[in-house]
């Protein structure tokens, strides 16, 4: 084999609590993972003189700048030889918008490395691996539904969440690095009401359904990012007035989410926020 396509999925955080500031600099948390059906395409492909990394969209480096040239550089030492390879991604996961497209692709290309090249790598190096190259990438080497602390590369593995449909919508306004949201965030202003008490039940039977979601959403960043993006709040409105069981950002945004339980319902809030926004998005929890 010479060549390896993969899709890296998008994620969505159902549930993001900050449980306190690290001294490196980093936060810890507690997420909900989950991964959703839109998908960027990651190209594999052996070739002679190195390592080149590829990507359609403008907005993103190619080349050494890109995440996914540090994840494969990291396989390589790994792997222990000399290794060439050319790598070519199709964007469909909106930049910077709190979907992990980044993360996502990193980690396919460092599964798809090790497939490739048969590395056998251990699911620890791998995930070792994920952590140098950011905090949500140990989560998209697998996927699925996944409780995250630590910073999130800490993960059990939850019973997949299935037939869920989310509206996704991303406002097309810039937002701050997620550095700089992380920043303004104030830990004397984190909720501690319900939510974990609705995360602890759920945990203990290792499993999330549909009818149980809108009852844990949660993101104690979304109260900093709408600060600098008050679209935030307006797309969650009009999510809820159309018909959606519950609507929150994912990450540090600024892209928010709706959940419907039929694609129908879905589809139908679809066409109704594409009328005011540029990127709508209908996707299914994805395992």
């Amino acid at each position: 084999m010479d060549k390896i396509t993969l899709n890296a999925p998008a994620k969505i955080n159902l549930y993001l609590k900050i449980t306190g500031k690290r001294p490196d600099g980093y936060h810890d948390l507690r997420t909900i993972f989950q991964s959703v059906s839109l998908f960027d395409e990651v190209s594999i492909e052996k070739k002679s003189g190195g390592l080149t990394v590829e990507c359609d969209n403008p907005e993103i480096p190619g080349g050494k700048d890109n995440l996914a040239f540090k994840a494969a550089s990291l396989v390589f030492l790994a792997g222990g030889a000399s290794y060439s390879a050319c790598i070519k991604i199709k964007k469909k996961i909106p930049v910077l918008a709190g979907l992990g497209g980044g993360s996502g692709n990193a980690a396919a290309v460092i599964n798809g490395l090790d497939t490739l090249f048969e590395m056998r790598l251990s699911d620890s190096v791998k995930k070792d691996i994920g952590v140098k190259c950011g905090a949500d990438v140990p989560f998209m080497l697998k996927g699925g539904t996944a409780l995250g602390e630590g910073i999130g590369e800490k993960l059990k593995y939850l019973k997949p969440v299935k037939g869920v449909y989310f509206v996704l919508v991303n406002p097309g306004v810039k937002k701050p690095s997620t550095k700089e949201i992380y920043r303004n965030f104030r830990m004397e202003l984190t909720n501690n009401g319900s939510w974990d008490n609705n995360i602890t039940e759920y945990l203990a039977k290792g499993s999330i359904t549909g009818d149980d979601i809108s009852s844990i959403l949660y993101n104690d960043l979304e109260s900093v990012t709408k600060k600098f993006i008050p679209a935030v709040s307006e797309i969650k409105q009009s999510l809820l007035s159309l018909g959606s069981l519950g609507a929150m950002m994912t990450g540090s945004g600024p892209t928010v989410f709706g959940v419907y339980c039929s694609e129908p319902a879905a589809k139908s809030a679809e066409e109704v926020l594409r009328r005011k926004y540029s990127w709508v998005c209908v996707a299914e929890s994805y395992c």
